[in-house]
Protein backbone atom coordinates (compact mmCIF):
# COMPACT_ATOMS: atom_id res chain seq x y z
CA UNK A 1 0.00 0.00 0.00
CA UNK A 2 1.39 3.17 -0.90
CA UNK A 3 1.88 6.24 1.74
CA UNK A 4 0.17 9.24 0.93
CA UNK A 5 2.02 12.66 1.80
CA UNK A 6 1.73 16.23 0.76
CA UNK A 7 5.48 17.55 0.59
CA UNK A 8 6.14 20.79 1.16
CA UNK A 9 9.48 23.24 1.82
CA UNK A 10 10.28 26.86 2.46
CA UNK A 11 12.82 26.68 0.31
CA UNK A 12 11.04 27.04 -2.52
CA UNK A 13 13.96 27.38 -5.32
CA UNK A 14 14.99 24.12 -4.37
CA UNK A 15 11.20 22.37 -4.65
CA UNK A 16 12.23 20.67 -7.77
CA UNK A 17 15.04 19.09 -6.62
CA UNK A 18 13.12 17.49 -3.54
CA UNK A 19 10.33 16.73 -5.71
CA UNK A 20 12.53 14.61 -7.86
CA UNK A 21 14.00 12.69 -4.66
CA UNK A 22 9.90 12.37 -3.94
CA UNK A 23 8.96 10.97 -7.13
CA UNK A 24 11.55 8.03 -6.62
CA UNK A 25 9.65 6.34 -4.13
CA UNK A 26 6.73 5.76 -6.53
CA UNK A 27 5.10 3.53 -5.78
CA UNK A 28 6.00 3.07 -2.47
CA UNK A 29 4.88 6.75 -2.33
CA UNK A 30 3.04 9.59 -3.62
CA UNK A 31 2.29 12.91 -3.67
CA UNK A 32 -1.52 13.84 -3.02
CA UNK A 33 -2.95 16.91 -1.88
CA UNK A 34 -4.85 14.97 0.73
CA UNK A 35 -1.83 13.74 2.58
CA UNK A 36 -0.30 14.16 5.31
CA UNK A 37 2.38 17.08 5.48
CA UNK A 38 5.98 16.38 4.97
CA UNK A 39 7.15 19.50 5.18
CA UNK A 40 10.97 20.12 5.16
CA UNK A 41 12.31 23.58 6.34
CA UNK A 42 15.57 24.72 5.45
CA UNK A 43 17.77 27.51 6.98
CA UNK A 44 21.32 28.73 5.95
CA UNK A 45 23.82 31.04 7.34
CA UNK A 46 27.23 31.93 6.24
CA UNK A 47 28.55 29.04 8.41
CA UNK A 48 25.83 26.26 8.99
CA UNK A 49 22.93 24.36 7.46
CA UNK A 50 20.09 23.28 9.00
CA UNK A 51 17.38 21.08 7.71
CA UNK A 52 14.31 20.00 10.02
CA UNK A 53 11.48 17.79 8.28
CA UNK A 54 8.74 16.98 10.13
CA UNK A 55 6.15 15.02 9.82
CA UNK A 56 3.42 13.07 12.08
CA UNK A 57 3.98 9.57 9.89
CA UNK A 58 7.73 9.54 11.29
CA UNK A 59 8.18 8.08 14.69
CA UNK A 60 10.18 10.69 15.96
CA UNK A 61 8.04 13.46 14.51
CA UNK A 62 11.17 15.18 13.10
CA UNK A 63 14.35 14.61 11.58
CA UNK A 64 17.24 17.43 11.56
CA UNK A 65 20.57 17.56 10.34
CA UNK A 66 23.00 20.55 10.91
CA UNK A 67 26.47 20.80 8.65
CA UNK A 68 28.91 23.53 8.46
CA UNK A 69 29.03 25.20 5.06
CA UNK A 70 32.50 26.04 3.75
CA UNK A 71 31.71 29.88 2.69
CA UNK A 72 35.42 30.14 0.79
CA UNK A 73 33.59 28.58 -1.86
CA UNK A 74 31.92 29.78 -4.75
CA UNK A 75 28.27 30.44 -5.43
CA UNK A 76 27.49 27.50 -7.47
CA UNK A 77 29.74 24.93 -5.55
CA UNK A 78 27.55 26.18 -2.10
CA UNK A 79 24.52 25.98 -3.77
CA UNK A 80 25.36 22.34 -4.88
CA UNK A 81 26.20 21.49 -1.36
CA UNK A 82 23.45 22.82 -0.02
CA UNK A 83 21.01 20.86 -2.63
CA UNK A 84 22.89 17.32 -2.30
CA UNK A 85 23.04 17.67 2.03
CA UNK A 86 19.12 18.21 1.88
CA UNK A 87 18.15 16.11 -0.36
CA UNK A 88 20.09 13.22 1.48
CA UNK A 89 17.98 13.92 4.54
CA UNK A 90 14.93 14.17 2.72
CA UNK A 91 15.71 10.73 1.53
CA UNK A 92 16.81 9.61 4.74
CA UNK A 93 13.32 10.56 5.55
CA UNK A 94 11.72 8.56 2.70
CA UNK A 95 13.54 5.73 3.81
CA UNK A 96 12.02 5.76 7.20
CA UNK A 97 8.70 6.50 5.99
CA UNK A 98 8.65 3.19 3.52
CA UNK A 99 11.41 0.52 4.77
CA UNK A 100 12.71 0.97 1.41
CA UNK A 101 15.99 1.65 0.35
CA UNK A 102 16.91 2.91 -3.51
CA UNK A 103 20.03 1.66 -5.60
CA UNK A 104 21.26 5.35 -6.48
CA UNK A 105 20.26 6.45 -3.05
CA UNK A 106 19.63 10.11 -3.06
CA UNK A 107 21.17 10.63 -6.39
CA UNK A 108 18.31 11.94 -8.95
CA UNK A 109 20.68 13.35 -11.64
CA UNK A 110 21.27 11.56 -15.21
CA UNK A 111 24.93 11.17 -14.92
CA UNK A 112 26.11 9.98 -11.59
CA UNK A 113 29.27 9.17 -13.71
CA UNK A 114 29.96 12.56 -14.20
CA UNK A 115 29.02 13.45 -10.77
CA UNK A 116 32.35 10.87 -10.19
CA UNK A 117 34.48 12.57 -12.42
CA UNK A 118 33.69 15.68 -10.35
CA UNK A 119 34.48 14.39 -7.34
CA UNK A 120 38.22 12.97 -7.98
CA UNK A 121 38.86 16.10 -10.13
CA UNK A 122 38.48 17.82 -6.80
CA UNK A 123 40.92 15.02 -5.30
CA UNK A 124 38.19 14.06 -2.88
CA UNK A 125 37.12 10.03 -2.67
CA UNK A 126 34.32 9.32 -5.01
CA UNK A 127 33.74 6.13 -3.84
CA UNK A 128 33.38 6.73 -0.23
CA UNK A 129 31.48 10.07 -1.20
CA UNK A 130 29.15 7.75 -3.28
CA UNK A 131 28.19 5.11 -0.47
CA UNK A 132 28.71 6.77 2.77
CA UNK A 133 27.67 10.47 2.14
CA UNK A 134 25.09 10.04 -1.06
CA UNK A 135 23.58 6.31 0.17
CA UNK A 136 24.53 4.99 -3.48
CA UNK A 137 24.54 0.87 -3.09
CA UNK A 138 27.30 -0.62 -2.82
CA UNK A 139 26.68 -2.65 -6.19
CA UNK A 140 26.41 0.40 -8.08
CA UNK A 141 28.65 2.42 -6.73
CA UNK A 142 30.88 -0.49 -8.05
CA UNK A 143 29.46 -0.07 -11.17
CA UNK A 144 30.08 3.90 -11.74
CA UNK A 145 33.26 3.65 -10.30
CA UNK A 146 34.62 0.74 -13.22
CA UNK A 147 33.19 2.96 -15.70
CA UNK A 148 34.92 5.71 -15.06
CA UNK A 149 38.18 3.66 -15.03
CA UNK A 150 36.84 2.24 -18.51
CA UNK A 151 36.71 5.59 -19.58
CA UNK A 152 40.42 6.63 -19.02
CA UNK A 153 41.52 5.89 -22.65
CA UNK A 154 38.89 8.22 -24.33
CA UNK A 155 38.10 10.56 -21.42
CA UNK A 156 38.93 13.86 -22.83
CA UNK A 157 38.36 17.34 -22.00
CA UNK A 158 39.39 20.46 -24.08
CA UNK A 159 37.70 23.33 -25.31
CA UNK A 160 39.03 23.07 -29.10
CA UNK A 161 37.82 19.86 -29.01
CA UNK A 162 33.48 18.89 -30.17
CA UNK A 163 31.37 16.36 -31.48
CA UNK A 164 29.59 16.94 -34.43
CA UNK A 165 25.77 15.60 -34.22
CA UNK A 166 22.82 15.46 -36.62
CA UNK A 167 19.40 14.36 -36.56
CA UNK A 168 17.04 12.59 -38.91
CA UNK A 169 14.17 12.40 -36.72
CA UNK A 170 12.21 9.71 -39.01
CA UNK A 171 10.86 6.15 -37.80
CA UNK A 172 9.54 3.31 -39.80
CA UNK A 173 6.86 3.21 -37.01
CA UNK A 174 6.67 4.51 -33.47
CA UNK A 175 7.77 2.32 -30.93
CA UNK A 176 5.10 2.19 -27.90
CA UNK A 177 7.97 3.23 -25.53
CA UNK A 178 9.35 6.03 -27.61
CA UNK A 179 8.84 10.17 -26.58
CA UNK A 180 11.25 11.58 -28.95
CA UNK A 181 9.97 13.79 -31.35
CA UNK A 182 10.70 11.44 -34.60
CA UNK A 183 7.21 11.11 -37.24
CA UNK A 184 6.37 8.59 -38.82
CA UNK A 185 7.64 8.31 -42.43
CA UNK A 186 4.05 7.42 -43.93
CA UNK A 187 2.82 10.61 -42.08
CA UNK A 188 5.66 13.04 -43.32
CA UNK A 189 6.13 11.59 -46.85
CA UNK A 190 6.19 14.68 -48.11
CA UNK A 191 8.00 16.61 -46.40
CA UNK A 192 11.09 14.32 -45.90
CA UNK A 193 12.73 15.90 -49.29
CA UNK A 194 12.21 19.48 -47.69
CA UNK A 195 13.76 18.36 -44.08
CA UNK A 196 16.96 16.93 -45.80
CA UNK A 197 17.18 19.88 -47.95
CA UNK A 198 17.42 22.07 -45.13
CA UNK A 199 19.42 19.43 -42.86
CA UNK A 200 22.42 19.41 -46.33
CA UNK A 201 21.85 23.18 -45.78
CA UNK A 202 22.91 23.13 -42.25
CA UNK A 203 25.40 20.91 -42.43
CA UNK A 204 27.36 22.53 -45.31
CA UNK A 205 27.05 26.14 -42.95
CA UNK A 206 28.08 23.78 -40.04
CA UNK A 207 31.18 22.88 -41.81
CA UNK A 208 32.16 26.66 -42.53
CA UNK A 209 31.58 27.32 -38.71
CA UNK A 210 33.67 24.56 -37.89
CA UNK A 211 36.61 25.74 -39.73
CA UNK A 212 36.03 28.96 -38.25
CA UNK A 213 35.95 28.45 -34.65
CA UNK A 214 38.63 25.94 -35.30
CA UNK A 215 37.22 23.10 -33.59
CA UNK A 216 38.66 19.42 -33.89
CA UNK A 217 36.00 17.13 -34.59
CA UNK A 218 36.73 13.92 -33.53
CA UNK A 219 32.96 12.29 -33.63
CA UNK A 220 30.60 12.59 -35.99
CA UNK A 221 27.18 10.79 -34.83
CA UNK A 222 23.75 10.74 -37.03
CA UNK A 223 20.92 9.71 -34.74
CA UNK A 224 17.65 10.10 -35.14
CA UNK A 225 14.84 8.51 -35.37
CA UNK A 226 15.55 5.91 -37.66
CA UNK A 227 18.22 7.77 -40.52
CA UNK A 228 18.54 4.67 -42.53
CA UNK A 229 14.64 4.60 -43.59
CA UNK A 230 15.08 7.89 -45.83
CA UNK A 231 15.92 7.26 -49.43
CA UNK A 232 19.43 5.84 -50.68
CA UNK A 233 19.77 9.00 -52.80
CA UNK A 234 19.41 11.43 -49.54
CA UNK A 235 20.86 9.27 -47.17
CA UNK A 236 23.72 9.32 -49.38
CA UNK A 237 23.94 12.91 -50.23
CA UNK A 238 24.18 13.70 -45.98
CA UNK A 239 26.46 11.51 -44.88
CA UNK A 240 28.95 12.41 -47.69
CA UNK A 241 28.87 16.02 -46.30
CA UNK A 242 29.92 14.36 -42.64
CA UNK A 243 33.64 14.47 -43.46
CA UNK A 244 35.16 16.54 -40.80
CA UNK A 245 38.29 14.48 -39.93
CA UNK A 246 37.07 12.59 -37.45
CA UNK A 247 38.36 9.67 -36.21
CA UNK A 248 34.96 8.19 -35.29
CA UNK A 249 31.59 7.95 -37.83
CA UNK A 250 28.52 6.42 -36.54
CA UNK A 251 25.12 6.12 -37.54
CA UNK A 252 22.19 4.83 -35.64
CA UNK A 253 20.82 2.23 -38.09
CA UNK A 254 18.50 1.06 -35.84
CA UNK A 255 15.73 -0.50 -37.66
CA UNK A 256 17.12 -3.82 -38.71
CA UNK A 257 13.94 -3.68 -41.75
CA UNK A 258 15.80 -0.47 -43.07
CA UNK A 259 19.22 -2.11 -43.22
CA UNK A 260 20.15 -2.74 -47.16
CA UNK A 261 22.79 -4.05 -48.99
CA UNK A 262 22.62 -0.19 -50.50
CA UNK A 263 22.69 1.20 -47.25
CA UNK A 264 25.38 -0.51 -46.52
CA UNK A 265 27.49 0.36 -49.13
CA UNK A 266 26.49 3.82 -48.74
CA UNK A 267 27.73 3.88 -45.14
CA UNK A 268 31.05 1.98 -46.23
CA UNK A 269 31.88 4.38 -48.84
CA UNK A 270 31.34 7.76 -47.15
CA UNK A 271 33.41 6.38 -44.11
CA UNK A 272 30.88 5.02 -41.28
CA UNK A 273 32.94 3.30 -38.70
CA UNK A 274 29.97 2.05 -36.65
CA UNK A 275 26.27 1.32 -36.81
CA UNK A 276 23.61 -0.01 -34.14
CA UNK A 277 21.34 -2.43 -35.51
CA UNK A 278 18.85 -2.75 -32.17
CA UNK A 279 16.91 -5.56 -31.93
CA UNK A 280 15.16 -4.25 -28.20
CA UNK A 281 13.88 -7.81 -28.00
CA UNK A 282 14.58 -11.06 -29.51
CA UNK A 283 10.70 -12.38 -28.89
CA UNK A 284 8.52 -12.41 -31.78
CA UNK A 285 5.85 -11.47 -29.66
CA UNK A 286 7.60 -8.57 -27.93
CA UNK A 287 8.74 -6.91 -31.00
CA UNK A 288 4.74 -7.15 -32.20
CA UNK A 289 3.80 -5.45 -29.11
CA UNK A 290 6.05 -2.65 -28.69
CA UNK A 291 4.71 -1.08 -32.59
CA UNK A 292 7.92 -2.70 -34.68
CA UNK A 293 7.30 -3.90 -38.30
CA UNK A 294 10.20 -6.92 -38.16
CA UNK A 295 10.85 -9.83 -37.19
CA UNK A 296 13.50 -11.64 -35.02
CA UNK A 297 14.71 -13.46 -38.13
CA UNK A 298 15.13 -9.69 -39.88
CA UNK A 299 17.47 -9.17 -37.01
CA UNK A 300 19.79 -11.73 -37.54
CA UNK A 301 19.91 -10.73 -41.81
CA UNK A 302 20.73 -7.54 -41.14
CA UNK A 303 23.45 -8.46 -38.52
CA UNK A 304 25.17 -11.32 -41.01
CA UNK A 305 25.05 -8.60 -44.05
CA UNK A 306 26.46 -6.06 -42.17
CA UNK A 307 29.11 -8.48 -41.03
CA UNK A 308 30.40 -8.31 -44.52
CA UNK A 309 31.74 -4.74 -43.52
CA UNK A 310 34.04 -3.52 -41.42
CA UNK A 311 31.72 -1.38 -38.88
CA UNK A 312 31.38 -1.82 -35.66
CA UNK A 313 27.54 -2.90 -34.56
CA UNK A 314 26.08 -2.24 -31.41
CA UNK A 315 22.46 -3.76 -30.35
CA UNK A 316 20.70 -2.24 -27.98
CA UNK A 317 18.32 -4.47 -25.65
CA UNK A 318 15.68 -3.01 -23.38
CA UNK A 319 14.64 -4.65 -19.49
CA UNK A 320 10.88 -4.64 -18.13
CA UNK A 321 8.87 -4.49 -21.68
CA UNK A 322 5.97 -4.83 -21.68
CA UNK A 323 4.57 -8.59 -20.92
CA UNK A 324 8.93 -9.85 -20.70
CA UNK A 325 9.74 -12.33 -17.62
CA UNK A 326 12.80 -12.54 -16.83
CA UNK A 327 13.45 -16.00 -18.72
CA UNK A 328 12.11 -13.96 -22.20
CA UNK A 329 14.65 -11.26 -21.23
CA UNK A 330 17.58 -13.55 -20.70
CA UNK A 331 17.31 -15.09 -24.02
CA UNK A 332 17.14 -11.89 -25.83
CA UNK A 333 20.34 -10.89 -23.27
CA UNK A 334 22.30 -14.60 -24.42
CA UNK A 335 20.59 -14.26 -28.36
CA UNK A 336 22.94 -10.95 -28.53
CA UNK A 337 26.24 -12.16 -26.64
CA UNK A 338 26.29 -15.28 -29.23
CA UNK A 339 26.30 -12.65 -32.40
CA UNK A 340 29.16 -11.53 -31.19
CA UNK A 341 28.63 -7.34 -31.75
CA UNK A 342 31.68 -4.44 -30.49
CA UNK A 343 28.68 -2.90 -27.89
CA UNK A 344 26.01 -4.24 -26.35
CA UNK A 345 23.98 -1.49 -24.48
CA UNK A 346 21.20 -2.21 -22.05
CA UNK A 347 18.26 0.12 -21.66
CA UNK A 348 15.80 -0.48 -18.63
CA UNK A 349 12.84 0.73 -19.60
CA UNK A 350 11.76 4.60 -18.71
CA UNK A 351 8.21 5.58 -18.93
CA UNK A 352 8.62 8.77 -20.86
CA UNK A 353 6.01 11.66 -21.40
CA UNK A 354 3.80 11.04 -24.54
CA UNK A 355 4.69 7.85 -24.72
CA UNK A 356 2.40 5.17 -25.49
CA UNK A 357 3.08 2.87 -22.32
CA UNK A 358 2.74 6.01 -20.56
CA UNK A 359 -0.56 7.37 -21.83
CA UNK A 360 -1.90 4.03 -21.31
CA UNK A 361 -0.78 3.20 -17.99
CA UNK A 362 1.59 0.83 -18.46
CA UNK A 363 3.18 -0.08 -14.94
CA UNK A 364 6.53 -0.54 -15.22
CA UNK A 365 7.33 -0.59 -11.23
CA UNK A 366 8.73 -4.26 -9.86
CA UNK A 367 9.88 -5.46 -6.44
CA UNK A 368 12.70 -7.57 -8.10
CA UNK A 369 12.54 -8.22 -11.59
CA UNK A 370 14.12 -4.92 -13.55
CA UNK A 371 17.15 -5.19 -10.90
CA UNK A 372 17.52 -8.64 -11.64
CA UNK A 373 17.62 -8.48 -15.32
CA UNK A 374 19.91 -6.00 -15.43
CA UNK A 375 22.00 -7.52 -13.05
CA UNK A 376 21.98 -10.90 -15.57
CA UNK A 377 22.65 -8.53 -18.10
CA UNK A 378 26.17 -7.23 -16.38
CA UNK A 379 27.32 -10.08 -15.15
CA UNK A 380 26.56 -11.86 -18.50
CA UNK A 381 28.07 -9.49 -20.74
CA UNK A 382 30.31 -9.68 -18.38
CA UNK A 383 31.98 -13.22 -18.74
CA UNK A 384 31.45 -12.77 -22.39
CA UNK A 385 34.28 -9.96 -22.23
CA UNK A 386 32.43 -7.00 -22.61
CA UNK A 387 32.94 -3.85 -20.17
CA UNK A 388 31.05 -1.20 -18.94
CA UNK A 389 31.95 2.17 -20.28
CA UNK A 390 29.19 4.79 -20.17
CA UNK A 391 25.48 4.90 -18.47
CA UNK A 392 23.10 7.42 -17.67
CA UNK A 393 19.47 7.50 -15.82
CA UNK A 394 16.04 8.68 -16.36
CA UNK A 395 13.07 9.84 -14.94
CA UNK A 396 10.65 7.29 -14.29
CA UNK A 397 13.22 4.56 -15.10
CA UNK A 398 11.78 0.57 -14.03
CA UNK A 399 13.35 0.00 -10.81
CA UNK A 400 15.35 3.45 -10.43
CA UNK A 401 18.33 1.36 -12.24
CA UNK A 402 20.22 2.81 -15.50
CA UNK A 403 21.02 2.50 -18.45
CA UNK A 404 24.49 1.15 -19.50
CA UNK A 405 26.60 0.37 -22.12
CA UNK A 406 28.89 -2.49 -22.16
CA UNK A 407 31.96 -2.53 -25.15
CA UNK A 408 34.88 -4.77 -25.86
CA UNK A 409 38.48 -3.97 -25.02
CA UNK A 410 39.29 -1.00 -27.56
CA UNK A 411 35.65 -0.57 -28.54
CA UNK A 412 34.27 2.13 -27.52
CA UNK A 413 31.99 4.55 -28.69
CA UNK A 414 34.03 8.08 -28.30
CA UNK A 415 30.69 9.92 -28.60
CA UNK A 416 29.14 8.07 -26.01
CA UNK A 417 31.40 8.87 -23.65
CA UNK A 418 31.90 12.75 -25.24
CA UNK A 419 27.99 12.98 -24.54
CA UNK A 420 27.70 11.40 -20.85
CA UNK A 421 30.44 13.13 -19.65
CA UNK A 422 29.64 16.62 -20.95
CA UNK A 423 33.64 16.94 -22.17
CA UNK A 424 33.41 18.39 -25.25
CA UNK A 425 31.19 20.65 -27.76
CA UNK A 426 28.63 19.10 -29.74
CA UNK A 427 27.53 20.76 -33.07
CA UNK A 428 24.38 19.99 -33.23
CA UNK A 429 22.11 20.01 -36.57
CA UNK A 430 18.53 18.57 -37.75
CA UNK A 431 15.28 19.53 -35.87
CA UNK A 432 15.45 18.86 -32.07
CA UNK A 433 19.37 18.87 -31.66
CA UNK A 434 20.85 20.69 -29.23
CA UNK A 435 24.44 22.35 -29.54
CA UNK A 436 26.39 22.98 -26.37
CA UNK A 437 29.14 24.66 -26.08
CA UNK A 438 31.43 23.88 -22.92
CA UNK A 439 34.55 26.57 -21.23
CA UNK A 440 36.51 24.73 -19.24
CA UNK A 441 37.87 27.71 -17.31
CA UNK A 442 34.25 29.16 -16.01
CA UNK A 443 33.17 25.67 -15.91
CA UNK A 444 30.13 26.02 -18.20
CA UNK A 445 27.76 24.47 -20.96
CA UNK A 446 25.67 26.56 -22.68
CA UNK A 447 22.93 25.01 -24.99
CA UNK A 448 21.15 26.27 -28.43
CA UNK A 449 18.20 24.25 -29.31
CA UNK A 450 17.14 23.74 -32.63
CA UNK A 451 13.50 24.15 -33.45
CA UNK A 452 11.26 20.50 -32.30
CA UNK A 453 9.69 18.60 -34.47
CA UNK A 454 9.81 18.39 -38.48
CA UNK A 455 7.14 21.46 -39.14
CA UNK A 456 8.78 23.66 -37.11
CA UNK A 457 12.44 23.33 -38.20
CA UNK A 458 10.76 23.68 -41.73
CA UNK A 459 8.81 26.98 -40.82
CA UNK A 460 12.09 27.95 -39.23
CA UNK A 461 14.70 26.30 -40.84
CA UNK A 462 16.41 29.12 -42.35
CA UNK A 463 16.79 31.00 -39.03
CA UNK A 464 19.22 27.81 -37.51
CA UNK A 465 21.92 29.04 -39.00
CA UNK A 466 22.28 31.86 -38.02
CA UNK A 467 21.25 31.65 -34.21
CA UNK A 468 23.73 28.54 -34.30
CA UNK A 469 26.56 31.70 -35.82
CA UNK A 470 25.50 33.63 -32.91
CA UNK A 471 26.12 30.94 -30.05
CA UNK A 472 29.68 30.55 -31.27
CA UNK A 473 30.79 33.85 -32.31
CA UNK A 474 32.61 34.34 -29.01
CA UNK A 475 34.61 31.41 -30.08
CA UNK A 476 35.11 32.24 -33.66
CA UNK A 477 36.85 36.26 -32.73
CA UNK A 478 38.74 34.19 -30.20
CA UNK A 479 40.24 32.02 -32.71
CA UNK A 480 40.29 33.80 -35.88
Amino acid sequence: MSIRIKFRTNAEKYLQDYMEVVREFAPHLTEEDDGEELFLSLNEDNEELSVIIKCNLLPEKYYEIKQKIDISRNNLAKIAKIKRISKVALYDVLVKLTNVTLPYGSLTGIRPTKLFHDLLSQGLDAEKIFKDDLRVSESKTSLVKQIVENQSDVYLKKDVVADVFVNIPICPTRCVYCSFISAEISKVKKSVPLYCDLLRNEIVDCKRLVAETGYKIRSVYVGGGTPTCISDEDFKSILSLLDFGQSEFTVEAGRPDTITENKLKIMDETGVTRISINPQSFNEETLAAIGRRHTVDDIYSAYETARKYAFDINMDLIAMLPGEDFEMFRRSVDSAIALQPENITVHTLALKKGSVLKVGGYDNASDTLASDMVDYARNAVGRAGYSPYYMYRQKYISGNLENVGYAKPGKYCVYNVDIMEETTTIVANGAGGISKKLDIAKNALERCANPKGLDVYLARGEEVAEKKRKFFAENMSENL
